[in-house]
């Protein structure tokens, strides 16, 4: 039976925005202190930093809603997001879903919106992997009880294999983070980040394949037939 995606890596970033780091945040004000406790955004900083290093397509999924939250059915038991919804919070386009500044995504990196707990739900994160043969998933985010663990279950259950970094991400208790470490091994590896920066593969063009002969590329043909 042939494998439903290849086997090339991408890094999810998930909900690293002013809304859940940021104390002013409707999540941030509860989350901030795990945050800074696990030294989750340095860590963050350095999964990063070797990811773009390496060229690794790296994917940020954020929160968030249009005005009205027409997402959110009226009569639906959802406290965690009944919050931001009370408080007219996380609309798209502002403050509260941009990505934190210590995090902030380049231009060439895609932003999904998601309207819940889970990445792929109503969202294209899949087609974008799909698109770039992506079979093997690193996760850095927040809230690990929340989007990190029900992303990882599904991306488990749609025939991805994923990766914890398990010190780039926390959660809103000690006890939640604790008892999602003893769980998430049942369908990804943990990892620290430390080991992240030795184990991370390398993706997209290589240098050395950068350096081709301008006839080879689809600019390059037009020129070379120009008079």
């Amino acid at each position: 039976m042939a494998k439903r995606v290849s086997p090339g890596a991408a890094l999810l970033m998930l909900h690293w925005q002013n809304s859940v780091c940021d104390p002013r945040g409707v999540w941030g004000k509860n989350l901030c202190r795990q945050i800074e406790k696990n030294n989750a955004i340095k860590n963050a900083q350095s999964v990063l930093a070797t990811a773009r290093n390496r060229g690794l397509l790296t994917i940020f999924v954020n929160i968030g809603w249009r005005p009205g939250f027409p997402e959110l059915p009226d009569n639906q038991h959802y406290p965690l997001l009944q919050g931001a919804k009370d408080e007219n919070k996380g609309i798209v386009g502002t403050w509260e879903v941009d990505v934190i500044d210590a995090l902030r995504p380049m231009a060439n990196e895609p932003i999904v919106i998601n309207f819940g707990s889970d990445s792929f739900e109503g969202t294209d994160l899949d087609r974008i992997l799909r698109a770039n043969t992506i079979g093997h998933l690193f996760v850095s985010g927040q809230c690990i009880e929340h989007v990190v663990a029900t992303t990882i279950k599904r991306a488990a259950n749609m025939g991805y294999n994923a990766t914890l970094i398990k010190d780039a991400t926390s959660g809103f208790t000690d006890n939640n983070y604790r008892a999602m470490l003893d769980i998430l091994p049942l369908y990804a590896k943990l990892i620290t980040a430390a080991e992240f920066t030795l184990e991370a593969p390398y993706g997209g063009t290589a240098r050395s394949e950068m350096a081709q002969d301008a006839r080879n590329s689809f600019s390059g043909r037009v020129a070379w037939l120009r008079p």
